[in-house]
């Protein structure tokens, strides 16, 4: 019997292995080859981790705030290799939200967690 260390590396070369992964790697090469895009998207993500703290307090965000989201968004919608890695991050994370579920049901078992 193989041990779930085994499983777990030869999972993770299964996923270096997926066409998302390898288009998500090839795509933030191409971005990180670009200084303007690569600050872009550093900016957009950490937009985004900004607004998940803010919706987490059930904090409204300010008007000022909104706007800056809306001019972040609206530049990275004018550059198309941006928007290919944010639809394709979109595609790993809901692999690995999959996988994370997968992994975590003898846990759920045991806690009894849902």
């Amino acid at each position: 019997m193989n041990s779930p260390y085994d499983f777990a590396y030869g999972m993770v070369n299964s996923i270096r292995e997926t066409d998302v992964y390898l288009e998500l790697k090839k795509l933030k090469t191409e971005i990180e080859a670009n200084e303007s895009y690569s600050e872009m998207l550093k900016g957009y993500h950490q937009l985004h981790i900004a607004m998940q703290k803010i919706r987490k307090q059930g904090i409204e965000p300010t008007d000022e705030f909104k706007e800056g989201a809306e001019k972040i968004t609206l530049a990275i919608q004018e550059v198309p290799v941006l928007m290919q890695y944010l639809q394709v991050e979109e595609r790993f994370g809901a692999m690995i939200k999959d996988l994370q579920t997968i992994i975590l049901a003898p846990v759920t078992d045991i806690m009894d967690i849902s």
